[in-house]
């Protein structure tokens, strides 16, 4: 895609949109809240990124930086919650999408059979990963943020596709699991706050490089994620991870900069996730 059509791209995605698609994610107070010390990370976004303030029945529940192209959430900022209801019997038919990033004036996502975003699919289909794009595809819908992570309402508002990327299942369910429950089971409890930054390496910005669904969709090759913790004393523990999204599925421990130095390689960087290291 030539410079000229990704701007005239843009420009369709953007016109009309409401505040929630954001300049900066810090012109909401709000969504400043789910970064560590009201910082957003630095050295990912692009010409190409949208910022979202994944809004559901207006409330805020967490950041998005999207790819608009490579139709995937490039990271997710959140605050670690304890986790008070089971998973939402949702279809992925019915999961939600952000009528924002097709131009139309809505604050909240909204399930496609919202009469609001029907009348406009085609510019929303255009604007975002579906779930026909992941059908019979042989890969998960794979939560970037995951909703094991979060309480009630909050935990259904990580049902939309723009935080999903497509996931090996048994990447999904195996070893990048186990870190996720990690960060449940073991890290919640033992600090007072937790930010998480959690997102994907992509496999190519356009479909002449690396994996695509259906010339839509990327397939990442990495996903990774990073903490920040601060404990009741006052202390804190950053730590990261990086999950081979392929055989052998490997899921490594890394610190900050060695994680900050790998994505600085795919992304423009250079790369800062947390404030001062989160130290």
């Amino acid at each position: 895609m030539t410079c000229l059509n990704l701007s005239l791209v843009l420009l369709l995605f953007c016109c009309g949109a409401s505040c929630e698609v954001l300049q900066h994610f810090t012109d909401v107070p709000s969504c400043k809240n789910f970064f560590y010390q009201g910082q957003e990370p630095l050295g990912l976004s692009s010409n190409a990124t949208a910022n979202i303030c994944q809004r559901l029945g207006g409330n805020y529940y967490y950041a998005t930086l999207y790819h608009r192209l490579a139709r995937v959430p490039i990271y997710s900022a959140y605050i670690l919650e304890v986790s008070t209801t089971s998973r939402p019997d949702l279809s992925s038919s019915n999961w939600y999408l952000e009528p924002m990033l097709a131009g139309i004036g809505q604050k909240d996502m909204l399930q496609p059979s919202n009469s609001a975003m029907s009348i406009e699919m085609d510019d929303v289909i255009e604007s975002q990963a579906v779930n026909d794009d992941y059908r019979n595809s042989g890969l998960s819908r794979g939560h970037v943020n995951p909703s094991m992570h979060h309480s009630s309402s909050s935990q259904l508002s990580t049902f939309t596709y723009t935080n999903m990327a497509p996931q090996d299942a048994t990447f999904n369910s195996g070893t990048w699991n186990v870190y996720e429950t990690f960060l449940r089971d073991k890290i919640l409890s033992t600090c007072s706050q937790t930010h998480i930054l959690s997102g994907v390496i992509v496999s190519g910005f356009n479909p002449t490089k690396g994996k695509w669904l259906r010339n839509r969709v990327n397939v990442p090759d990495f996903f990774w994620s990073a903490f920040c913790c601060v404990h009741r004393d006052g202390t804190k523990r950053v730590e990261g991870r990086l999950g081979r999204n392929s055989s052998p599925y490997d899921t490594v421990t890394k610190t900050l900069p060695e994680l900050e130095e790998i994505l600085n390689k795919t992304y423009e960087g250079p790369v800062i996730l947390f404030k001062n290291g989160c130290q």
